[in-house]
């Protein structure tokens, strides 16, 4: 590796591999639905991405999170 010969002498080298696992069709012919593994992405983003999308297989629709005036009017 030209590239670790560069950087001289290591003392510590940590090299991890991790499994991620994904579903293998959308699972809207037999109603099984199946989220992906969790990845090394800050703050949940790929997890919320891939919840997001598993809320459109299921109902058909993507998710409004749009808060309406008559939400936020009760909470006056």
């Amino acid at each position: 590796m030209p590239a670790l010969q560069l950087l001289g002498k290591i003392e510590n080298k940590f090299v991890t591999i991790s499994e991620n696992y994904e579903p293998t069709d959308d699972g809207k012919a037999d109603q099984l639905f199946v989220s992906k593994s969790y990845d090394a992405t800050s703050h949940f983003e790929s997890a919320t991405q891939d919840v997001l999308e598993m809320w459109n297989r299921i109902m058909g629709e993507p998710l409004d999170l749009t808060l309406k005036p008559e939400d936020t009017a009760e909470e006056e």
